[in-house]
């Protein structure tokens, strides 16, 4: 989708009166961020010349950058400069003041008066891009800018890393109120250095703070090059600074989501591109963790009777759900437990401080909260030991016709997860979400909200074309967006969504997925509202 104003659209997912921090959007009258930004176009910036700041053309500093980064030892800080390099997790170097003082403002109004932006929504990432940089000629002061990078930047970072670096790509994003990119490494073929140039030359947020959002996010890893929660290291979108470091299978970051409107996070980004890292490729390839399955509970005998509500226990009305199964290969039962039973199990989970939850990571494939199942008590462990049941297996059978406990059944089995979503929380597609058989989904919600938890299930063919969008760069930092990508994006985000499922309270979703098929939960912007608190979900998967 194109889009040629700077200024988001509201969607769907979003509060339309408010933002994050409380503030309240500004109406087409009155000072937006377009109007904010149009304030810098009034100079006329026809012959402006950009040029880098002399200090970093100097010997010594140069020779000072290299030792620090090559030493890989410890952090360290140069006064006069302020030039920074980070050693833990993983080494990046910030450079304040890369360009000479006032020029980056002429690059922000080529941006936003020239740039056409297109708008790029997945499971990872949700912002505005512009194409590479090598394509806009239009653009002289961004031409002018990727001409620096290629001449005095890349032979200047050759020198302070020691990397042979062959060439540059580059484009702009613009994140506004709401967008976010989750968490990735950005290792891909011949991608040797990261960078980030940002961009924020307005009256008293030359730096934002924490509460701002858009910082850049770093995580540490474990020994199997997972990244882990909570984030290491937060770097704040500041003014004319250079951040970059070196791409790795633990370069794992992310750009928080942006809670403010006042004004847009920009940046110019990219890699600088060098002999393909093969010796991380190993790293790169590793296999999310999967689900694990559980044979049914035979000692657990539960009375449906005092459980479900009694509509869901007559022969007609299974007769009716399996051929709605048959026709769509999904149905949503509504109120499906008895009321009672629902209001307990709700006030259980919001209020019962016994209950222990753990965070479901790695963390670029999962961020929300899951029961540890042997502390449930009451009627929570009541419900979850009826997903696990004989009787359970049996009510499906007759709802699907699928022999999931019957004598041609080889093994049945099942998983069990109760889940914890609140602000900030995701599943992105991988290979542990893609089902490697016919399986049947059962997803169950407890305090639902309108935006939180919402899962969407995508093709086979989707579930391919994932790989090829990664390799095109799309969904990383600094993405260079071309035809083809697009092409897979637009399929990705209408053609492939075979199924979304939206929150209902004490509503029982039943999804029959073949083999190949695969879903993510939506990001839950911090623009969801949650007044009631978080929102539960029980989550199954049977297999015959």
């Amino acid at each position: 989708m194109e889009e040629t104003s700077p200024v988001k659209a509201k969607r769907k997912d979003k509060v339309e009166d408010k933002c994050a921090d409380g503030e309240t959007p500004l109406d087409a009258h009155s000072e937006g961020p377009h109007k904010k930004l149009a304030r810098i176009s009034e100079a006329d910036n026809a012959n402006v010349e950009l040029s880098l700041n002399t200090a970093y053309q100097q010997k010594e500093l140069t020779q000072w950058l290299q030792s620090a980064w090559l030493s890989q030892a410890k952090s360290a800080k140069e006064d006069a400069t302020g030039a920074q390099i980070y050693a833990e997790p993983f080494q990046i170097c910030l450079l304040p003041e890369l360009l000479s003082k006032g020029r980056n403002q002429t690059l922000v109004d080529e941006m936003i008066n020239k740039v056409h932006w297109s708008r790029k929504q997945m499971d990872l990432y949700e912002f505005y891009q512009s194409t590479d940089l090598s394509n806009m000629a239009e653009c002289k002061l961004l031409t002018n800018f990727l001409q620096l990078l290629r001449k005095q930047v890349r032979p200047w970072l050759e020198e302070v890393t020691n990397l042979k670096l062959d060439y540059v790509s580059a484009s702009c994003s613009m994140y506004t109120c709401g967008d976010y990119l989750l968490v990735h490494d950005d290792l891909l073929k011949d991608r040797q250095i990261a960078f980030i140039y940002y961009l924020s030359p307005w009256d008293n947020v030359a730096e934002w703070n924490e509460q701002q959002g858009g910082c850049l996010e770093i995580f540490s890893s474990d020994e199997q090059c997972f990244p882990q929660f909570p984030v290491h290291r937060k770097i704040a979108p500041k003014n004319n600074q250079f951040a970059f470091f070196k791409v790795g299978s633990r370069s794992f970051h992310q750009v928080g989501e942006v809670t403010t409107f006042d004004y847009p996070r920009l940046t110019i980004n990219g890699w600088f591109h060098g002999a393909t890292n093969e010796s991380s490729a190993a790293d790169s390839s590793r296999a999310f963790p999967r689900p694990s399955y559980l044979q049914p509970d035979v000692n657990n005998k539960p009375v449906l009777g005092l459980l479900l509500n009694d509509v869901y226990l007559k022969a007609a009305t299974r007769r009716s759900i399996q051929k709605r199964i048959e026709e769509n290969s999904e149905i949503c039962l509504y109120e499906f437990f008895k009321r009672e039973k629902f209001e307990l199990a709700r006030a259980q989970l919001l209020n019962d401080e016994t209950l222990a939850w753990r965070r479901q990571g790695p963390a670029n494939a999962h961020n929300y909260e899951v029961l540890d199942l042997n502390t449930a008590r009451g009627t929570i462990e009541e419900l979850l030991q009826l997903f696990r049941s004989n009787a359970m297996f049996h009510l499906l059978r007759d709802f699907t016709d699928l022999d999931l406990y019957g004598v041609d059944a080889i093994t049945p089995m099942c998983s069990v997860e109760l889940q914890r979503w609140s602000h900030g929380n995701y599943t992105v597609l991988g290979d542990g979400l893609v089902s490697d058989e016919n399986t049947l989904d059962l997803v169950y919600y407890l305090n639902a909200s309108e935006g939180a938890a919402v899962i969407t299930y995508l093709s086979p063919d989707a579930a391919q074309a994932q790989p090829a969008m990664l390799e095109n760069g799309i969904s990383t930092d600094s993405d260079a967006a071309d035809d083809t990508v697009d092409e897979l994006e637009d399929e990705i985000s209408d053609d492939s969504v075979l199924l979304t499922i939206t929150p209902v309270d004490n509503a029982l979703n039943i999804v029959y997925r073949c083999e190949g098929t695969t879903k993510f939960t939506k990001y839950v912007s911090r623009n969801t509202p949650l007044d009631k608190g978080p929102v539960f979900v029980i989550s199954c998967s049977y297999r015959e």
